[in-house]
């Protein structure tokens, strides 16, 4: 398990985020937040960051990097 937690890069997690704690924070300070969209949002984030991760090590595995 350790082997995919390395894989997926977890310290590049937080700048992925970032722009959507900076989205739901303007969202809230315009009476437009919603906690339902806020964590749908960061989660589809991470997971595609991760997924991004994971194609980036297959095409550099691929290619003999």
């Amino acid at each position: 398990m350790n082997r995919w937690v390395e894989a997926a890069r977890p310290r590049t997690l937080p700048l992925a985020v970032a722009s959507i704690m900076l989205g739901n924070l303007l969202a809230y300070a315009n009476g437009k937040f919603d906690w339902m969209i806020a964590a749908l949002a960061i989660l589809t984030t991470v997971g595609l960051q991760v997924l991004s991760n994971f194609a980036n090590d297959y095409g550099d595995s691929a290619n003999g990097i």
